[in-house]
């Protein structure tokens, strides 16, 4: 089982998908909020702390990651009054997980803070520094390959390419193919992130 933000799904995602080149956050409206929370969801549910049942994502109980952050989303998902589908909790989850993560990751020393600025013309503030640079470009050069067919990996790539983030290195038939053998609850915390992801569009185009 992974335990640590630098070798976690979530971790990856944030440092390849997330930060930019630069360790900037990215802007309103990108949609990848909604992928960091479907990562943080699909490794808990890579681990076999997540399973659904008639369309709910329900929790495993007595089980406990390691990893602070997916500690604090499982017992939130545990403790919730109703069952909720993966498109609630990719939403619910979206506007702290990169608060969650990257707390977790500064105290790892993966991630430092950095003075915030505001550069023209994006707007976009400078938040992190990433200190862990190898670990950062051997994820992002695993977006692009086709090589490593695990399941991190694969899903990895499929969220990427569900925030419209992904690499062309990997051939779209492959991916699919692959991904076909991830649990059904990854499948629908992937389909819940592209929905999630396309609505947002659309209501920015309107």
């Amino acid at each position: 089982m992974k335990t640590d933000a630098t070798s976690s799904l979530c971790g990856d995602f944030m440092l390849a998908v997330y930060l930019d080149g630069q360790g900037r956050v990215p802007g309103y409206g990108t949609g990848l909020g909604f992928g960091l929370s479907g990562a943080m969801l699909m490794e808990l549910a890579l681990d076999g702390f997540l399973h659904t049942v008639d369309g709910y994502l329900v929790a495993v109980h007595g089980a406990q990651p390691q990893n602070r952050a997916l500690g604090e989303v499982l017992v939130r998902i545990r403790s919730s009054r109703k069952p909720r589908t993966a498109s609630e909790w990719v939403r619910a989850l979206s506007a702290d997980a990169h608060r969650r993560l990257s707390a977790g990751m500064i105290a790892e020393g993966v991630l430092v803070r950095t003075p915030t600025r505001f550069p023209l013309p994006t707007g976009l503030a400078r938040r992190y520094d990433v200190l862990d640079g190898e670990r950062r470009d051997a994820v992002v050069r695993s977006l692009g390959s086709a090589a490593d067919s695990s399941e991190r990996s694969v899903a990895l790539a499929a969220l990427a390419g569900a925030c419209g983030a992904a690499s062309g290195g990997r051939e779209r038939g492959g991916s699919e193919a692959m991904l076909r053998s991830l649990s059904p609850a990854c499948a629908q915390i992937l389909t819940a992130v592209a929905a999630c992801v396309w609505l947002g569009a659309l209501s920015s185009w309107t």
